[in-house]
């Protein structure tokens, strides 16, 4: 721009000066008048400064906003279906079993005091406890829930087998028998295990005994024994009548039973439910485990005792019976309660049943191990509250 500007004065300076040559009438003679020549110098060009790039603007990054980190959820277990109740249940003790429970084996055990202390006793469902003709006290344990391997000392049959072991359809091992006693079981049609007879091969004698306190047994081989003999089916006897802890009783601790072959103590235990046995101030253990002897009914049972017709005897031989049919006094102590109760059995296969001699109610066993124990009339027992 600035060089047009000052072209066009130029133009105009040498227009002006040919106008005045022009219109001058004298012929005076003019010196030409120098022109100034005007020698326009372009400025020079300023070199454009080169735009400075723009800074790279920052792009900010999104960045993802991090999660909260979860805190651990605590994993809910699922609440468990209750496992059904078994449709099936012990004869003896009451209890659920997973299969239809077989018939009860039946075995006569030694109490003298040589034979102490016991292999399996405390393993048994159920077990009597009554005198023999001298006053010492033997058993006879059942087993059904239970199969020990070892059982004993194992010692001969008496007259009350004949009743008690079909009052719970099991079959009977015992050592031997009198003449007259064996005589009887066999009318009875019971099925029998001699352990020095048909059942051998399910017995021996433990030579760290002196015998006759030494012969065992075991309830597996004498399954055995049943099995080959067709005998070892289902059960098929009644059984007592168990449930819940009745009204009607009295604070039951325990009780004493002044037995000739020493004295029985059951005192209760809170913390098992059951009632822990002691004889002559010991406590019963098993001889193998070393656990105590402690069922969770103990039922005291007054009864006829007297001296049973075992003919034929040749050799003066005698045996104590009990009249276990009809009623009479009992107690019955469960759950740390006592209660007076009537017995009362009428038929053969019938089980004892027990009713409150106040409210004539039926007083039901608890489920689980029961000892009974057979005294004769004249025998005292003292309860412990």
């Amino acid at each position: 721009m600035r060089i047009l500007v000052l072209a066009i004065i130029s133009f105009a300076l040498t227009i002006t000066v040919v106008a005045c040559s022009s219109n001058d009438d004298d012929d005076v003679e003019i010196e030409p008048t120098p022109t100034a020549v005007v020698t326009l110098t372009p400025e020079p060009t300023a070199t454009p400064e080169p735009t400075p790039s723009p800074e790279p603007t920052a792009t900010a990054t999104a960045t993802a906003t991090p999660e909260p980190t979860p805190e651990p959820t605590a994993t809910v277990e699922p609440t468990p279906e209750p496992t059904p109740e078994s449709e099936h249940r012990s004869t003896l003790t009451g209890e659920p079993v997973d299969e239809p429970p077989l018939r009860p084996i039946a075995v006569r055990i030694d109490n003298s005091p040589q034979a102490r202390p016991h292999t399996g006793l405390v393993e048994a469902d159920l077990i009597y406890e009554s005198p023999t003709e001298a006053g010492i006290t033997r058993f006879l344990a059942l087993y059904q829930t239970s199969a020990p391997e070892v059982v004993g000392p194992a010692r001969s049959a008496r007259l009350m087998d004949v009743d008690v072991a079909p009052m719970h359809d099991a079959a009977l091992a015992y050592s031997g028998a009198s003449i007259g006693v064996q005589d009887r079981l066999w009318q009875r049609g019971l099925p029998l295990l001699v352990l020095e007879g048909n059942a051998s091969s399910a017995a021996w004698r433990d030579n760290s005994r002196s015998a006759p306190h030494n012969l065992f047994t075991s309830i597996p081989a004498l399954r055995e024994v049943a099995d080959s003999q067709g005998w070892n089916r289902l059960a098929e006897n009644t059984p007592f009548t168990f449930g819940d802890t009745p009204d009607g009783g009295v604070a039951g601790a325990g009780v004493d039973i002044p037995f000739a072959s020493g004295s029985v103590e059951f005192r209760f235990n809170e913390e098992t439910d059951s009632y822990d046995r002691i004889v002559g101030g010991v406590e019963a253990r098993d001889a193998v485990t070393d656990e105590i002897v402690s069922p969770r009914n103990v039922v005291v049972i007054w009864a006829p005792f007297f001296v049973g017709d075992i003919a034929p005897n040749t050799r003066g031989e005698v045996s104590n019976d009990v009249d276990l049919y009809g009623s009479g006094n009992a107690w019955v102590l469960r759950n740390g309660e006592r209660y007076e109760v009537e017995w009362r059995r009428d038929e053969q296969s019938d089980p004892f049943r027990f009713y409150d001699q106040s409210s004539g109610e039926e007083i039901s066993l608890a489920e689980g191990k029961t000892w009974i124990n057979l005294l004769p009339l004249d025998m005292s027992a003292q309860a412990v509250d």
